[in-house]
């Protein structure tokens, strides 16, 4: 068994947990205007989802 990894899965990741991280410590608000808590929680839900499934999605198994 052997796994691979794919680097566009991978980037789009790294980009969604640096965005969810961004949201969590307000650094985003310098380039996105919430209306209001919830919608930065939603956001951040969002991207942290869009993380993890894309994190998932990098890793392949190769059998023969």
């Amino acid at each position: 068994m052997k796994i691979t990894l794919n680097i566009k899965p991978l980037i789009v990741a790294i980009i969604s947990f640096v965005v969810a991280y961004m949201t969590v410590t307000y650094k985003i608000d310098e380039y996105i205007t919430f209306a209001g808590e919830d919608n930065a929680l939603a956001f951040f839900i969002m991207s942290s989802t869009l993380g993890m499934l894309s994190l998932f999605a990098s890793f392949e198994k190769i059998s023969k």
